[in-house]
């Protein structure tokens, strides 16, 4: 939704291949094309809609991308950003082993394929509190468990999985970055992320990072250097896990527009939408410059609570729901435990400030004032 926005903004037409239950899109795209992703038909429409086609989730069917790579050797349309790079990325075991070889910090890890047994590199075998992320498919804490007892050993996800260390009070940041088609790069500040324990989804973003400036500034420094790597073009979020010690490893990378950069389109001139519009269609990146010293992101995760206040409807919101306070609803019609449903940004002079801002938006239900139209 907000990418068809940003591109209506540049003179760019948007064209939606989207499975019909997925409506958001459908609000601001200039045409769609209301399919499940590997539909034949479909794809050869959108490929003949398109002079670029991009992703805003990595999940792609491989029989997509092997559709998408013949059209891209015929010189029918561009892909950004990049088949080998979504199909490097979207897989967490071949993620890790490529930054490994990249020498771009990571935590020790051990993939398994479900009957094998399992090992951390560099640790003793079933080393406990451990993660468990299954190697496709996982986002918005999905595809994740904590393992921290032997009783939990009992209960592996039978699927292929990276395990790795279980870092107990470490911080979690992130960093937007773009990358033109010319090796033009644009990052946004650092960013901290909190988590709610209910869902192992994120529930706040705080920009600039709440941590030192010199932590703020290797994260931002190690992202750049990430994408420069990738050599694509698009926007990436690149997110990190910072121990005790102030040791800075990449947790992963995601070749998409992100849940930790949605504060952008308040807290700078142009957001992680505009630039990833710019990016994958060659045009020249905009400047990263702040509207606002300090900017909050409270998500509205779907729970009884909200289900109470608000019945989830057809159609999108945005409203203004303070000064400097924006209200964003998605307008999904259907609200599931977790699911991510809107957010709220507001923007300060200070973090604290943004943070009670978006805090008073959210406990006043503007959502259910604006009768979630």
């Amino acid at each position: 939704m907000y990418l068809c926005q940003a591109a209506r903004s540049l003179g760019v037409k948007a064209t939606v291949l989207m499975p019909r239950h997925q409506e958001s899109a459908s609000y601001e795209a200039d045409a769609v094309i209301a399919a499940n992703l590997d539909d034949p038909v479909a794809l050869k429409h959108l490929i003949a809609a398109s002079d670029v086609i991009t992703f805003e989730w990595e999940s792609i069917p491989d029989e997509t991308l092997q559709v998408l790579q013949a059209a891209v050797e015929r010189f029918e349309v561009r892909v950004h950003p990049g088949l080998e790079t979504l199909r490097l990325l979207r897989d967490k075991g071949s993620q890790k082993e490529w930054l490994v070889k990249e020498g771009l910090p990571t935590l020790p890890y051990s993939v398994v394929t479900p009957g094998a047994g399992f090992s951390l590199a560099g640790q003793e075998p079933g080393t406990l509190p451990l993660v468990q992320k299954s190697r496709r498919g996982g986002y918005d804490g999905k595809g994740v468990q904590m393992i921290r007892s032997p009783q939990d050993l009992e209960n592996l996800w039978p699927v292929p999985s990276v395990f790795e260390p279980l870092l107990e009070n470490c911080r979690e940041a992130a960093v937007i970055v773009a990358r033109a088609w010319d090796g033009e790069i644009a990052s946004y500040p650092a960013v901290s992320m909190e988590f709610d324990d209910r869902f192992n989804a994120v529930a706040s973003v705080t920009s600039p990072a709440a941590m030192p400036v010199e932590l703020q500034r290797t994260c931002e420094a190690v992202a750049r250097r990430a994408v420069a790597r990738l050599g694509a073009a698009g926007v990436f979020a690149v997110e990190f896990f910072i121990d005790e010690e102030a040791r800075v490893y990449i947790n992963e990378i995601s070749p998409r527009v992100h849940n930790s950069g949605h504060l952008t389109m308040e807290a700078f001139a142009a957001s992680q939408f505009e630039q990833h519009v710019r990016a994958v269609m060659g045009l020249p990146l905009a400047p990263v410059a702040r509207r606002s010293s300090a900017a909050v992101m409270l998500n509205i995760l779907f729970d009884s609570t909200w289900e109470d206040q608000c019945k989830p409807q057809s159609g999108k919101l945005q409203v203004e729901a303070g000064p400097e306070t924006r209200l964003h609803w998605y307008g999904k019609s259907k609200g599931t435990e977790g699911r991510k449903m809107g957010h709220v940004t507001a923007l300060g002079p200070s973090a604290a400030l943004a943070a009670a801002k978006a805090r008073r938006a959210l406990s006043e239900c503007a959502v259910q004032e604006a009768q979630c139209r």
